[in-house]
């Protein structure tokens, strides 16, 4: 070791005070016993070396107190003011009379900041170039900074000299300070010369060099205390002191202490715990109680079951509940019954987790709910506003949506009283995800600003929440005519966003936006790859199945592969179907189960391609417009089909009237894409010259349209599709899709005759001499895919 001989001034310092007794306290390493060597070398007098003190002298006396030791008491002559002495000790050294003497006025106690190596000195020492480097490693702390590669051997040092008697919490503060938290300095610390106050009140690492030593040290430290019973509640409670309550809950879990671990739990919010302490958290927290443990509490068996639900994996959770409470829990009048043994905690997880399911409810199953949410106090905030977004999910489900509208204001003033950015940022989101259902993309994009406010507010990791956020504002931009952002979420996130929560209406968004994207700007095949990945993510859903099947009948339907659709459409597994509908149109107006409207639709979309003159359409198409669970997205592809049958009745001007409306409707609400989905029949319709001319005249219809077309929704004015007659059209179509001469007279209702003529035409048109040739012809131009 370089003896710092430099230190003149310090010394000059502690020999001119008047008091009779200086002390140097301050902790090891910090080249005590060198400054008394230096003095005792200057003044010519012996340095005393014991717990003893030593023998009273003429002059100034020096007394290096040794650690691991109590040292004898402070003789009365150096009390009472008659003899000079200069002490060096640790602050955990106590010397009898010390106090006195300070009561006294008769002792100067140097600050051992004095001791720390100023920048001065470090240039000096060392040298301009490195000075400043060793001062941000060692915070001047003398032990490492004139011993260079002393460190990597330190551990043990520091348990023994440094760590020894440093208290529970401020080992505790030692942990959490080199893991880079500021930490609000506490009224007693022995951190010093590791850590010290800033001037803003908060403690911060000095010596960097030290961190990765220091830690292994602090960690073998704690792990030697926690083998004393006595220590692991105040190790715990010093971690929840500082907010890490994590950190608190494992160390419980650590020494068994699984009550203790249980009831930090709750404190820090229980059954909400992840929504206060972010996935990450959660998970290690819950693996830490034993199987046995977490099984005999209802409120760790609720934890484990949304864990799985947020993992994508809802069987588990319901396994786990039936693991814990039995085959009961299927038996919903007993659960939420008036009378229920079930409480109110697990009946309002039974709900959710129905709600993941798919469950289908009836109004006397939500009046239920709504007693339900009156057993909990006005400020149980978390507890209502979650049966208030439960509630949400079902009104999304039936199209109720002004009710939905108010559930969701309910849930958020409920979250943000309790404190919980996290829970915002997911009523956003379904605000946002309303307001692309409805299309109206305006609404939906002011919501997923407050839902990425949220979100960045929350104050730890939450990766599938950010992929929620991004995909919903992925389908924003798509809404407005930007598809790149949804095809490179559709590209990179999937794989990863498939594994995790994803409620209902979020499905249904996924598919309508995903297998949309697909289609429209990759293929037919990976549209129908995309929805074959949710087919298997839940199996076991037929609800869900049946929304695929209609997905893929409808992505089928813009491919113009109408055949293949009809026969997907007879599959779905409900109860509509084409006879029903014709011969019930009216009756349309009276459905309300989101998958029954959405099969209708694509029924009618079919009908309307293969049949477009039975009068029965007509009375439907208005019929269901007329139905209030229809989304004003749907209206929109309705509104297209009632202009169609008016144009091809000749009434221009009714097509042209509908158009107007619903070109402007769509500029207002900056949302294209739903008519975008009906470009096979738009197409068609701007393909009139008086219908395209008339629309281009309103600036806002004008800009629509450009962009569809900049966006590859709409077809160009010329081009072979144009040159068709609709019929040529149809018949091209159905020889894409493989169809015989006599099977196309059978569905046509013509001749084969006929239609050999009006296949000779196509061949003309297009410049093709054989079937095959047409079909090529057809799928390089995109008329079908």
């Amino acid at each position: 070791m370089k003896t710092p001989v430099f230190r003149g001034k310090l010394i000059e310092q502690i020999l001119s005070r008047p008091e009779p007794v200086i002390v140097l306290d301050a902790p090891a390493g910090m080249g005590k016993s060198t400054l008394l060597g230096q003095i005792a070398e200057r003044l010519d007098v012996t340095l005393h070396i014991a717990h003893t003190p030593p023998a009273e002298g003429d002059g100034i006396v020096l007394w290096d107190i040794p650690p691991y030791g109590t040292p004898a008491a402070l003789p009365e002559c150096y009390v009472t003011g008659r003899r000079r002495i200069v002490i060096a000790k640790r602050p955990d050294s106590e010397l009898i009379g010390l106090a006195r003497a300070t009561a006294y006025q008769r002792v100067y106690s140097l600050d051992p900041e004095a001791l720390l190596i100023s920048e001065n000195e470090a240039r000096a020492l060392f040298g301009a170039d490195r000075a400043m480097e060793i001062l941000r490693l060692t915070g001047g702390w003398p032990l490492i900074a004139f011993r260079e590669g002393l460190i990597a051997g330190m551990e043990e040092f520091l348990m023994q000299e440094f760590l020894e008697n440093v208290p529970n919490d401020e080992l505790v503060d030692l942990k959490l300070l080199i893991a880079g938290a500021a930490l609000p300095a506490r009224q007693r610390n022995n951190l010093f010369p590791v850590a010290s106050a800033g001037s803003d009140g908060t403690l911060h690492f000095r010596a960097e060099a030290l961190a990765g030593v220091l830690d292994s040290a602090l960690d073998a430290m704690i792990r030697l205390r926690l083998e004393t019973p006595g220590n692991v509640k105040s190790i715990a409670e010093a971690y929840a002191h500082r907010g890490k309550v994590v950190e608190a809950i494992s160390v419980f879990q650590r020494a068994g202490f699984h009550d203790d671990a249980f009831e930090q739990f709750n404190k820090a919010g229980g059954l909400f715990f992840l929504y206060f302490h972010g996935p990450a958290a959660f998970d290690q927290v819950l693996s830490g109680f034993p199987h046995s443990y977490a099984h005999q509490s209802e409120i760790l068996v609720l934890s484990l079951g949304l864990q799985a639900v947020k993992r994508g994996d809802v069987s588990r959770a319901r396994r786990l509940l039936l693991d814990r409470f039995g085959e009961q829990i299927n038996d919903l009048e007993a659960v939420y019954d008036s009378r229920s043994a079930f409480s109110r905690e697990f009946r309002e997880f039974s709900f959710v987790l129905m709600i993941f399911e798919d469950h289908q409810f009836n109004e006397e199953m939500l009046a239920r709910l709504f007693k339900l949410n009156a057993e909990f106090p006005g400020d149980e905030h978390l507890f209502r506003g979650s049966l208030y977004n439960s509630v949400l999910e079902f009104y999304i489900r039936r199209r109720q949506f002004t009710e939905a509208e108010d559930v969701a204001q309910r849930a958020m003033y409920h979250y943000e009283a309790a404190g919980s950015p996290m829970l915002c940022f997911y009523i956003s989101l379904h605000q946002a995800m309303i307001g692309l259902l409805q299309g109206d993309n305006a609404t939906a994009r002011k919501h997923a600003l407050r839902s990425a406010k949220s979100l960045a507010e929350v104050p730890f990791e939450t990766p599938n929440d950010m992929r929620l956020q991004k995909l919903v504002d992925a389908c924003i931009e798509y809404e407005s005519g930007r598809a790149e952002p949804l095809a490179r979420f559709l590209n990179s996130e999937i794989d990863e966003f498939t594994h995790g929560e994803i409620w209902p209406s979020l499905m249904e968004v996924t598919l309508h936006y995903g297998s949309q994207a697909m289609i429209t700007h990759f293929s037919l095949v990976a549209a129908r790859g995309f929805l074959d990945r949710w087919r298997v993510y839940q199996a076991s859903n037929q609800a869900f199945q049946e929304m695929v099947n209609i997905r893929e009948a409808v992505v089928l339907q813009h491919a113009n592969r109408w055949t293949e659709a009809s026969t997907r459409l007879k599959v779905v597994g409900l109860e509509i179907d084409r006879d029903r509908i014709l011969a019930d149109p009216d009756g349309l107006a009276s459905l309300t189960d989101r998958d029954d409207i959405g099969l209708t639709l694509a029924w009618l979309r079919q009908i309307l391609h293969e049949q477009p003159d039975l009068p029965q359409l007509e009375r439907a198409i208005v019929a269901l417009t007329g139905n209030l669970r229809v989304t004003d997205r749907q209206r929109l592809s309705l509104s297209i089909w009632q202009a169609l049958i008016f144009k091809r009745r000749q009434d221009l001007t009714g097509a042209r009237a509908v158009l107007l409306r619903l070109f402007e409707h769509s500029a207002r609400l900056d949302s294209i894409a739903p008519l975008a989905e009906e470009n096979v029949f738009l197409d068609e319709l701007m393909g009139n010259k008086r219908i395209s001319e008339f629309l281009a005249a309103s600036s806002p219809a004008r800009q629509v349209i450009r962009k569809l077309r900049d966006s590859g929704h709409m077809a160009p004015v010329s081009g072979i599709g144009s040159e068709l007659s609709r019929r040529e059209n149809k018949i091209l179509v159905m020889i894409s899709e493989g169809a015989a001469n006599k099977s196309i007279a059978g569905m046509l209702g013509v001749s084969e005759a006929t239609v050999k003529f009006h296949l000779g035409n196509v061949y003309r048109k297009l410049g093709c001499k054989t079937r095959q040739e047409a079909i090529g012809a057809a799928r390089a131009a995109g008329i079908v895919n």
